[in-house]
């Protein structure tokens, strides 16, 4: 029997990869603008919580469209994740981790620029590729540690003396005000 083949449209993905892309950046330049700005900061923390109480309710929501019903949704939550504390552990874990990543994305934010935030940021997929060979014991092809390394050069070059290219900026800056 052959899988059933997805029905969707080139427009509908490239809308999606829009709409993603837009909101990657302007949740990075809008947290940078608020952690940056001279009025009263808000605490990082209780933004980070609030977001990951708005992550669990979409997704209890998403859990109970698809049961159907209350009473499978109920069935489904006590057998999955309250009935079982292995199955809760799995799903706290990525929890907590996220957690601690966006606290961090907070911090880093306040005090790094925003387009070297992002550029970094995507060391992420790096780690991510060792932690799967190194931890799950699976292996990538020549192709995907090619572009691995690729983007650690990427991130290099663009990281590479940023603090010279500072400083020319700052000693232009301060001798065309005197």
């Amino acid at each position: 029997m052959a899988a059933p083949r997805e029905n969707v449209s080139l427009l509908f993905k490239l809308y999606c990869l829009t709409v993603m892309t837009l909101v990657a950046a302007a949740y990075i330049i809008a947290l940078r603008y608020t952690r940056t700005t001279d009025k009263e900061l808000y605490f990082s923390t209780t933004a980070v919580c609030i977001s990951e109480v708005i992550k669990l309710l979409l997704s209890v929501g998403i859990l109970a469209k698809e049961t159907g019903s209350v009473g499978r949704f109920k069935t489904s939550l006590k057998e999955n994740v309250l009935g079982s504390p292995k199955e809760l552990m799995k799903l706290s874990v990525p929890s907590l981790v996220y957690a601690v990543q966006n606290n961090m994305a907070f911090l880093a934010l306040s005090n790094l620029d925003a387009a070297v935030y992002q550029v970094t940021y995507q060391l992420k997929i790096p780690c991510t590729a060792l932690c799967t060979v190194l931890m799950l014991n699976r292996s990538l092809s020549k192709l995907q540690w090619i572009s691995v390394f690729m983007l650690c050069a990427g991130v290099t070059l663009v990281q590479w003396k940023p603090a010279q290219a500072t400083k020319v900026l700052y000693y232009s800056l301060g001798t065309s005000l005197r």
